[in-house]
């Protein structure tokens, strides 16, 4: 959510002044005060003058953009990694998930084949943009499953992965073709 400069802000407080005017002379006029029409035609002016001055502040001032997230620097050895073969590969669901792209390298898992499963959430398939998603089952000592390695730097990045992944999957610890030791998460019931 944008929030309002100055200059719109001051716009929006000669506007509601420019109201209460309004409303103060037509109660005037109604209970019988002669000031109430001064008051009504000095709110009319004043309201009109607000529109056209405020048209001009509001489209000239910028709104403010939300203030960015302020994150804590990744502590040294504190990096997880995550190997993907589906949709936290995709830039919109990394923007979705951690605010932005994560480094990724291509990688392999042996001894896994994939398998689909469709996705019932309304939220991941809004965020992925499908509601079939692969998933992870045991396989032979031939099959290798190709993906990147995320590498996440904060362990709400990781919690956020978690919370993406449906009752469906299952983290677990692999070590892939690279040699590096990395979570992926496989169909819960392989576990």
């Amino acid at each position: 959510m944008k929030r309002l400069s100055p200059g719109q802000r001051w716009v929006i407080g000669l506007g509601a002044f420019a109201l209460v005017c309004l409303v103060v002379g037509i109660i005037a006029i109604a209970v019988g005060a002669g000031w109430g029409i001064l008051l009504l035609v000095v709110g009319l002016l004043h309201l009109g003058l607000t529109g056209v001055a405020g048209a001009l502040v509001w489209t000239s001032t910028p709104t403010i953009a939300p203030r960015p997230i302020r994150r804590p620097t990744p502590r040294p050895g504190e990096t997880h990694r995550v190997f993907s073969y589906g949709t936290l590969r995709q830039p919109l669901v990394q923007e979705s998930l951690f605010g932005d792209h994560v480094p990724t390298t291509p990688d392999t898992l042996p001894g896994w084949r994939l398998d689909w499963v469709a996705i019932t959430d309304p939220e991941v398939v809004r965020t992925s943009g499908s509601d079939l998603h692969p998933i992870l089952r045991r396989g032979t000592a031939d099959d290798v499953v190709e993906g990147s390695t995320l590498t996440l730097g904060y362990e709400w990045q990781l919690r956020a992965v978690d919370g993406y992944e449906v009752a469906d999957y299952q983290r677990i610890r692999v070590e892939l073709t690279s040699g590096l030791s990395a979570w992926v998460y496989v169909a819960a019931d392989e576990v």
